[in-house]
């Protein structure tokens, strides 16, 4: 126990020690503190757009005091802008119902903008920021797009709000009208007329407008205009190699609060000051990343790199994440640092002291600027360089002998300037032969905490899922499969996030892409996450296979063996209970037309003039001919008919009759004018053909001699035919409908209803159903042509597809509301419905008491029949391409994600 006494010496003691350490302290040289990091505050909803209306005018604005919030409602949030609470709710304005097309705040004032696309005039509201009163209202004329006879033209913002005042472009062409208006009255201050023959674009400071021009015989310039006044406070000479031709010239212009300003012409950026200084060019600025001082954001958008050396790119695609770049007055560089949401889903709605404000996903979110000691390159997110592992460690050869012995791995070298961790982050995986598929890795990040780094793939996958087919077959926590088309082709990726690293692969091979995944799975785990296994996919039974393009024609399933086709030109044999690979065959090019198997022969034709034939069993070649087909194949009694031009982009068409044994042409079938594929109909000996000119032939199915012929409509209509038992219906789009015997032309009936028939019949259950082009449905007696019913469903979709399946008593069909309609097929009357969605829809097909429809977001739905009830619903990942076939237990059907499916038909 300590005395007073001993007390007090300890006191002394402690006292020296403290002198003698502050001493010390004195003489170490202090470490600055530098940003070094974007740390999430708050987030709140968002759900007025991404931030620039029609009229390139901002839905959402921040300032020191406020963050204002454009909804749906024409209503605007005021928040909080340090804690996202919400402060206030500006009303929507009663006297005019329009949507807010933009927000402003500056100087403890709120502008509104209101108005609708179709009407110049646009009302322009100023409120209190404080108290949310009215301040003033008027209407001003916003620019519209400029006229093709114009010499010069305005780009831009149509209306920019500064602490200082109002400017608004009236006119986007010429001459340009600008006004003036103060912040607080509304009223004009200043209203100028700019010159024919300029081309401008403008961007708006804290205090001023900036303009980027180019007039003619003149040269680029960028000034700095007083927004009360309109007089230009400075003007500087854009000192670009870049001479505009005739038209509107490449250029564009960004600033931020404080003024600082980056311009753009032809293949030249710059950096200016405030006052009109040049800070640097583009190759100058990205050279130096880490930010030494705060000033607002220019940008939001991926690591940046200099274009041709001298323009600014922002959109590179890697690493993943956004960042925020600011420029440093002092030295006219950029320095940047990362935040937790991917580039491509970010854009930047302002920014005050020390904190920055960006709309992703429907919702702003606010960061807070971390100041602290250095933690290195700030573009690595304050994760050591070393840190990231090699992209070529992370898969073996052993783990490409999958696809083939062989494989060898090339780093990349193309990372920005200042990005290049000292391993490679990306690596090629080059295949021993030409034939084979390259497999290319990138490490896409790696953050500070896996926490962060969940976070950030979280929010990619939502991104890939809204623009891309995934692959659900494979889907589990922190793995994503998806295929993406491209102008230059189809391929496959995979995404994975294990620990704090996420990492991509790549191949035009989706099924190299679907065994080399998991493998490299494995390696992340046993490099971050050691002892963990990997979790499965969720969904178990059933069986998909990877092709390499959309899905587009009908699988064929005939004894065990599932016969598909795909865009990537390849047939394959597929097992029907397992899926495993029997025997595939490359035609060279898309296939987009319905295949055929008959006789133990395999019949597909691609898009590049080829039409094979090959053995269904091994699938061997047995002929291959040079034909532009052009339609669905229809094989009948040893002959295969098809619909072809030459070229293939002809309106005129043959009808050509090839053996089935040996390839050989066995006729050619020529009608006059326009034929744009009716499906042939052959019956016994006799084939009939469609056209589009309102005539049927009927031609020898032996020789293609023209029998007989009758017209179903006008000279321009297209003729649907369909053929049940001896008797071939035919149609057009006026509402005309025969039926006849096929073998001898006779007679059955006439008909017409009073619609625009769109789609080919459909013959089931002693009633023939046409679809029309409204979406109503009609139903005929098949044996004399008596109208029973129609059917419309209430609602518009131009792009709806109509298909029809009848089963006890019921018959099922979509329309243009969106829904599959379960109707009395005695009487038309509705038993039950089950919304699709507008758009791509596929089926139905009825089996076993189940109804089986394709919706347009993708989804197999597996429906009870009698009831409308769900069953089972899967979702596919892409659209469902194909009719849904039911055989052996299973439903198969093709995706545009590049899957052929085979489900468990009791329970998907």
């Amino acid at each position: 126990m300590l005395t007073v006494h001993g007390r007090r010496a300890v006191a002394a003691l402690l006292a020296v020690v403290l002198v003698a350490c502050q001493a010390v302290a004195g003489d170490t040289p202090r470490l600055p503190l530098v940003p070094v990091e974007w740390r999430a505050a708050w987030s709140v909803p968002a759900d007025a757009g991404t931030g620039e209306s029609p009229f390139e005018t901002p839905r959402y604005a921040v300032s020191d005091h406020a963050v204002a919030v454009a909804t749906r409602q024409g209503t605007v949030r005021i928040h909080d802008p340090r804690t996202g609470e919400l402060r206030r709710t500006i009303p929507a304005d009663p006297a005019l119902p329009a949507p807010i097309t933009g927000v402003w705040v500056a100087a403890e004032t709120l502008v509104v903008s209101r108005g609708t696309p179709d009407i110049a005039g646009h009302a322009l509201y100023g409120h209190d920021l404080t108290t949310s009163a009215s301040l003033w209202r008027r209407t001003v004329v916003v620019p519209d797009q400029p006229s093709l006879e114009d010499t010069g033209a305005y780009m831009g913002p149509g209306i920019m709000v500064t602490e200082h005042g109002i400017v608004v472009f009236e006119r986007s062409s010429e001459p340009f009208d600008i006004h003036a208006l103060d912040l607080r009255t509304g009223a004009t201050t200043a209203r100028v007329t700019y010159p024919r023959g300029c081309h401008l674009r403008g961007a708006a400071t804290a205090r001023s407008v900036t303009l980027l021009s180019y007039c003619a015989g003149n040269q680029l310039r960028l000034a700095s205009m007083d927004p009360r006044t309109l007089r230009h406070d400075w003007t500087r000479l854009l000192p670009s190699f870049y001479s505009p031709q005739d038209g509107d010239p490449l250029m564009h212009v960004t600033a931020n609060a404080e003024g600082h300003v980056y311009a753009w012409a032809g293949n030249d950026g710059f950096f200016y000051a405030a006052d009109g200084r040049l800070l640097s060019t583009v190759r100058e600025a990205v050279e130096v990343r880490n930010p030494s001082r705060w000033s607002p954001p220019l940008f939001a958008g991926s690591y940046p790199a200099a274009a041709n050396d001298r323009g600014l790119l922002l959109d590179n695609g890697w690493p993943l994440p956004a960042y925020l770049l600011s420029l440093d007055s002092g030295t006219g560089r950029l320095g940047g640092l990362p935040l937790d949401m991917p580039a491509h889903r970010v854009s930047l709605v302002g920014a005050t002291r020390n904190m920055a404000f960006v709309h992703s996903d429907g919702r702003i979110s606010a960061y807070n600027l971390i100041y602290g000691l250095s933690r290195g390159p700030a573009g690595f997110g304050g994760v050591p360089a070393n840190a990231w592992p090699d992209a070529c460690a992370l898969l073996t050869g052993r783990d490409l002998s999958v696809l083939a012995d062989g494989y060898r791995a090339v780093p990349g070298a193309d990372e920005p300037a200042g990005m290049a961790p000292p391993k490679p982050a990306r690596c090629d995986w080059i295949p021993p032969t030409d034939d084979g598929a390259v497999v290319s890795l990138s490490v896409e990040w790696v953050s500070s905490s896996s926490a962060s780094a969940r976070k950030l793939f979280i929010a990619e996958v939502g991104g890939i899922k809204e623009g891309n087919a995934v692959d659900p077959t494979t889907e589990s926590p922190g793995f994503l499969s998806y295929t993406v088309a491209e102008t230059n082709g189809f391929f496959g990726a995979t995404i994975i996030n294990v620990g704090p690293v996420i990492v991509r692969l790549v191949s035009s091979s989706r099924q190299a892409v679907r065994l080399i995944s998991p493998l490299l799975r494995d390696n992340l785990l046993a490099r971050y996450q050691a002892g963990v296994r990997a979790p499965g996919p969720t969904r178990k039974g059933g069986w998909s296979h990877p092709t390499d393009a959309t899905v587009h024609a009908e699988p064929v399933v005939l004894e065990g063996v599932v016969y598909a086709t795909s865009g990537d030109g390849t047939v394959s044999a597929l097992d029907a209970a397992t899926g495993a690979m029997r025997w595939s065959f490359q035609t060279g090019d898309a296939i987009q037309f319905d295949h055929a198997v008959v006789d133990g022969t395999v019949y597909a034709a691609n898009t590049s003039g080829r039409l094979v034939a090959l053995d269904a069993a091994t699938g061997r070649m047995r002929w291959s001919r040079r034909i532009n087909v052009v339609g669905d194949l229809v094989v009948v009694t040893g002959r295969v008919y098809a619909w072809t031009r030459n070229p293939a982009w002809a309106m005129n068409a043959e009808l050509v009759a090839l053996n089935g044994a040996s390839g050989k042409r066995l006729w050619t079938f020529r009608p006059d004018g326009d034929i744009l594929n009716p499906d042939p109909v052959p019956a016994g000996g006799v084939v009939h053909a469609g056209s589009d000119h309102g005539m049927v032939y009927a031609l020898d199915a032996a020789s293609g001699a023209q029998k007989r012929r009758f017209r179903v409509g006008g000279e321009k209509d297209h003729t649907y035919l369909v053929r049940a038992g001896g008797v071939v219906y035919a149609a057009s789009p006026d509402g005309e409908i025969h039926a006849r015997e096929a073998a001898s032309g006779k007679v059955r009936w006439r008909s017409r209803i009073d619609g625009v028939v769109d789609f080919r019949p459909v013959v089931a259950d002693g009633a023939v159903y046409l679809g029309g082009k409204d979406g109503t449905t009609y139903a005929l007696d098949a044996d004399n042509g008596t109208r029973l019913w129609s059917f419309l469903g209430e609602g518009e979709d131009p792009g709806y597809k109509w298909d029809v399946a009848a089963a006890r008593g019921l018959v099922y069909v979509g329309s243009t509301d969106g829904r599959l309609h379960a109707l009395d097929a005695a009487t038309g009357a509705a038993r039950w419905s089950f919304p699709l969605g507008r758009g791509s829809t596929s089926g139905p097909v009825v089996r076993g008491g189940t109804v089986h429809v394709g919706a347009d977001d993708g989804t197999l739905h597996a429906l009870d029949a009698a009831t409308g009830t769900v069953r089972w619903s899967f979702p596919t990942g892409g659209n469902v391409e194909t009719r849904p076939v039911v055989a052996g237990g299973f439903v198969y059907f093709g995706s545009a994600n590049g899957n052929v499916y085979a489900l468990p038909a009791a329970g998907g």
